[in-house]
């Protein structure tokens, strides 16, 4: 029961982030977050157009948030899954090591990818052009 409870409860966060995501974001919300390094350099993060593609995606238009960001699925799966990992440890007490079984060398090939993804997704020839964020 109190498992239930606990990951019921834990619910309620990602559900009012969908709800304002549908129904209250925009580009020209002040509460809009702006991405610090494309503000300083022009250039596209990995996350650059995350907003936009969460804000699409939450509205049922799949093709076109990850014409946005096509990491979108990767990421909302990684922090869905570290999110109830987290909740789960500290009210449950859940072990969160048992809930990663990741070889070592991920976090290097992680980041490896990431890089890559940013350097791709700058370039301003096809078919790279895809990789960035519609304007």
């Amino acid at each position: 029961m109190k498992r239930i409870l606990v990951y019921g409860l834990a619910t309620l966060l990602p559900l009012m982030v969908i709800i304002y995501f549908y129904a209250f974001y925009s580009n020209q919300n002040p509460f809009a977050l702006k991405c610090i390094f494309h503000s300083v350099t022009g250039l596209w993060c990995p996350g650059c157009g995350g907003q936009r593609a969460f804000s699409l995606f939450v509205h049922g238009h799949i093709l076109s948030s990850l014409r946005h960001n096509i990491l979108l699925p990767f990421a909302l799966y990684i922090t869905i899954y570290t999110y109830y990992a987290i909740v789960g440890n500290i009210f449950l007490g859940v072990p969160f090591g048992n809930k990663f079984h990741l070889p070592t060398s991920f976090a290097r090939n992680f980041l490896i990818f990431l890089l890559a993804y940013a350097i791709l997704r700058n370039i301003p020839v096809s078919p790279f052009i895809y990789l960035a964020p519609e304007s």
